[in-house]
């Protein structure tokens, strides 16, 4: 207890100045705030103004790499100055199950100590930043006697996907889940080169595409639109689209630049997922965990691979490469998008695979070392920059379902918002005619209007009821 107890005291007096580089570049410049950064700290600064707020514990989930650290230290930073120093506490549950071989409950007993009273008697908030929180097998019941205990606490805690199957029914009731993604393409910008996004553009382009009563008022809606779209990209080099898509996806790829260097920290990322990560959930004997690299490099070859054929390759079970892709996905390494249909056609046909960062994709890709093995594979992976923009802004909150046409030349995806919009979605970085949504829309007759994403120009196929809409435009959302 006392190396524990000397841990704290280290971390309340260093911490502010280790956590400043994961803020700011060398030459101290700050690194910007995402989208997500300002929802959290609406909640925290709620909760200053009012300490009885309901809402005081953040766990924020996310595949590693997305920069769920520099939310936390940005959060922590801004805020420091505002309450007695010992009142804010941070720690990376890696460090302390890992290197001092403690527990989270642990430090907060001595962390109690410190403050020289127990956690029923505080009388002024008190703030705990947690970052690694999947180290620590029993974070959530910690944090949930601690959330009991006193409501002058604030917790924000951070960790790899796998956080969320941690999680039970108690937890959920109190908690708030504000998952990070990895970057969008303005954001990419943002961090990039400081631009900020044009206010309220995302969400009007958002709006006039996916919540038109047709082609046609989808196309009327976003051209008044144009001048702004064309105006954001008067400033932006073409080529950025496809850094973008190579390594854009992740911020710690963005400042780096170096694509072998990216790719190299990518693979490491990806042991420490498979590892660490996949390992915790208990599933797999050290042989099965050997596979799951193989998995991940067949899929960046190809998004819909049938299990059986992948079993084959592999020379292993069906239900072995079923449960690989399982956990793949809940540790949201991949979006799994099932055929669209009945649920015996769900459990019949392949579904298809997304890379949840085409960062990821593009690592694998990488090892042919072969410049023209991009230039083939950027539809594929504009096809994952489209399926993580769709999972983030319908299916994660809960607003839309995405599935895929399984029949031969079907729609990219079909969207479903809010169980009655059903728009099929055809996706290319080339110009497109828009052939798969055209069959997609005869055999789904419910369909509300489709969409081709792709290089042509705003185009309205009135007799169609389709909409192509310019990479341009869907960038931006």
């Amino acid at each position: 207890m006392e190396e524990i107890l000397k841990y704290v005291q280290n971390q309340l007096v260093q911490i502010p100045f280790r956590l400043r580089t994961y803020v700011q570049d060398e030459q101290g410049k700050k690194y910007p705030q995402r989208n997500i950064y300002i929802k959290i700290d609406k909640y925290l600064k709620d909760f200053l103004h009012n300490p009885e707020a309901r809402d005081r514990w953040i766990i924020i989930p996310g595949l590693r790499g997305v920069g769920k650290t520099t939310i936390l230290a940005q959060l922590f930073l801004n805020h420091y100055q505002e309450v007695d120093q010992q009142r804010m506490l941070y720690i990376s549950l890696d460090e302390v199950v890992n290197v001092l071989g403690s527990s989270l409950k642990d430090v907060l007993t001595a962390y109690e100590r410190i403050l020289g009273e127990s956690f029923e008697k505080l009388t002024k908030p008190l703030f705990i930043f947690i970052d690694e929180a999947q180290y620590d097998p029993k974070w959530a019941s910690v944090l949930k006697s601690v959330y009991d205990r006193s409501n002058k606490v604030f917790v924000v805690c951070s960790g790899s996907s796998a956080v969320s199957l941690q999680t039970n029914p108690d937890v959920i009731r109190r908690s708030i889940f504000q998952k990070l993604f990895p970057t969008s393409f303005t954001e990419f910008l943002m961090i990039r080169d400081d631009k900020l996004p044009v206010k309220d553009l995302k969400k009007n382009l958002k709006e006039a595409l996916f919540n038109a009563d047709s082609a046609k008022d989808a196309f009327e809606k976003l051209q008044r639109y144009q001048q702004s779209v064309v105006s954001v990209w008067s400033s932006i080099d073409r080529h950025y689209v496809d850094e973008y898509l190579k390594i854009g996806t992740l911020p710690f790829a963005i400042r780096m630049k170096d694509e072998a260097r990216v790719y190299q920290t990518i693979s490491l990322l990806l042991d420490k997922v498979i590892n660490q990560d996949v390992q915790s959930l208990g599933r797999f004997d050290a042989k099965t965990l050997g596979y799951i690299k193989r998995v991940l490099f067949l899929l960046s070859e190809s998004d819909v691979v049938s299990v059986q054929k992948l079993s084959t390759t592999l020379e292993t079970t069906v239900h072995t490469v079923a449960n690989i892709l399982e956990v793949l996905e809940q540790a949201e390494l991949l979006i799994r998008i099932m055929p669209y249909g009945s649920n015996s056609k769900k459990v019949r046909k392949p579904s298809r695979y997304q890379f949840m960062s085409s960062a990821m994709r593009s690592a694998f890709l990488s090892v042919a070392g072969n410049e023209q093995i991009f230039i083939g594979q950027r539809g594929r992976l504009m096809e994952d920059i489209v399926a993580m923009t769709l999972h983030r802004e319908f299916v994660a909150s809960s607003r839309g379902a995405l599935n895929h046409d399984s029949s031969k030349n079907g729609a990219d995806f079909i969207l479903t918002i809010a169980e009655k919009s059903i728009i099929p979605i055809e996706v290319g970085m080339g110009e497109k005619l828009g052939t798969q949504v055209r069959n997609t829309m005869k055999k789904v007759h419910s369909a509300k209007y489709g969409i081709v994403i792709c290089s042509n120009e705003l185009t309205l196929l009135e007799d169609a009821n389709i909409i192509k809409v310019p990479l341009d435009y869907f960038l931006l959302i």
